[in-house]
């Protein structure tokens, strides 16, 4: 991701202590940022008030910080890594038209 000019981070519900320790099991090459409060997951209209947690979700948000593409569902929705390159691919040669 840094090649198109992207930093890849997750937001989750969980504590700080929780994410280290998810971290320690899955390597994840990027940072998992806390939201115990639920203020970012709410603001993007992700927090499923009924269970208390987030939905599966993926942001592209550009420079500027305006939504430029999101996708949300359920725990069983696949992510597509190749649709999010392809997204970026596509803001970048947008980028570069301007």
């Amino acid at each position: 991701m840094q090649d198109r000019g992207a930093v890849l981070f997750g937001v989750s519900g969980d504590s700080p202590f929780c994410h280290t320790k998810f971290l320690e099991a899955r390597r994840f090459p990027f940072p998992l940022l806390s939201d115990v409060h639920r203020t970012t997951i709410a603001a993007y209209g992700v927090l499923d008030r009924e269970r208390n947690v987030a939905f599966r979700s993926t942001f592209i948000v550009d420079k500027n910080g305006v939504l430029r593409w999101g996708q949300a569902g359920d725990r069983e929705m696949v992510r597509d890594g190749a649709e999010i390159v392809r997204v970026l691919d596509l803001i970048e040669r947008l980028r570069k038209k301007a």
